[in-house]
């Protein structure tokens, strides 16, 4: 879909009032069309002074992703009769901003699952994932409400791996979600993290690092684990002083 740019500037010349509005707009000369549409003097009665020109000028702009997805969400929303419509956020990076009656509820759905559908969707249509950068969509602030929910997910998950000695997967989430819980435990010394499983199953697993010089008890379950892999190299210590396959 194109869209058409628009406006009337007066000047004393064609070349000055393109220059003004290529300069306006960041546009070339180049690709600016124009239209002269009155012409008057300055001075008494407009007989005497320099000659003012009226000029429309216009640019045919082929829209860049981002304005494609708003016109996507837009229709999406349209089609589902929700009273709420997307426009490019001011504080967020490549990110649309979907406002209006609907957009703190159904637009965002059940812990977001209507808004992950519907960013998964906007890029499946629109983006190439080999040159453009993924489209992000937000509602009513809904990604910093859940980006501190997710850390502090993050922290009590990481505590029940540690307590217990055993690896916990989070339930599927989005990649930017998964960013989040990554982020959050990259500096914990007690746990590392990693995803696993295809979109959109694909889950962040948190588990406890295994130090074998550590002193300090994390849980029964890690001490039954310590416990197997004592028992297991004092097996092999008392097997006897000849390597087996000779």
């Amino acid at each position: 879909m194109l869209h058409e740019k628009k406006i009337t500037v007066e000047a004393a010349t064609v070349e000055e009032a393109l220059n003004d509005v290529s300069k306006q707009w960041k546009i070339p000369v180049e690709e600016l069309e124009y239209e002269v549409i009155g012409e008057e003097r300055e001075g008494l009665f407009g007989l005497f002074g320099n000659k003012k020109l009226k000029v429309e000028v216009k640019a045919v702009l082929k829209p860049d992703l981002f304005s494609n997805g708003i016109d996507f969400v837009n229709e999406v929303l349209k089609l589902m009769d929700f009273k709420a419509n997307a426009v490019l956020s001011d504080n967020a990076k490549n990110t649309l901003d979907i406002q209006g009656e609907d957009a703190s509820d159904y637009v965002v759905g059940r812990y977001g699952d209507a808004l992950k559908s519907l960013e998964y969707l906007v890029n499946l249509a629109l983006r190439d994932p080999k040159t453009q950068p993924r489209i992000k969509v937000d509602s009513c602030g809904y990604r910093e409400r859940r980006s501190n929910s997710l850390e502090r997910l993050a922290e009590a998950t990481a505590r029940q791996a540690v307590k217990y000695g055993r690896p916990v997967r989070l339930e599927p989430m989005a990649s930017w979600e998964r960013w989040v819980i990554h982020t959050t435990l990259k500096n914990n010394d007690r746990v590392t993290t990693e995803s696993v499983g295809e979109p959109p199953n694909r889950k962040v697993v948190i588990m406890p690092k295994y130090n074998p010089d550590e002193n300090e008890l994390a849980g029964p379950a890690t001490m039954r684990i310590r416990a197997r892999r004592e028992k297991n190299v004092r097996s092999v210590r008392y097997s006897g002083g000849r390597r087996s396959g000779r």
